[in-house]
């Protein structure tokens, strides 16, 4: 899977959640396998206690660029 800056991610597993929550991608990090996402929806992000770097393994794609 591969991720750019522009997509609209989510938390990898969490396809069967009405709720869940969305970020956009906003950078990479050179020479490591983390981004930088904004979460839209902050209240939902702060109940699965997200942070603004992430590593890819645990993001999917919800809406690609």
């Amino acid at each position: 899977m591969n991720i750019n800056i522009g997509d609209l991610v989510t938390l990898r597993g969490l396809s069967q959640l009405s709720e869940k929550p969305i970020g956009l991608v906003r950078a990479m990090w050179p020479g490591s396998k983390k981004l930088k996402v904004d979460w839209l929806n902050v209240e939902m992000a702060n109940r699965f206690a997200l942070q603004p770097i992430m590593e890819v393994k645990k993001l999917e794609i919800v809406s690609g660029v």
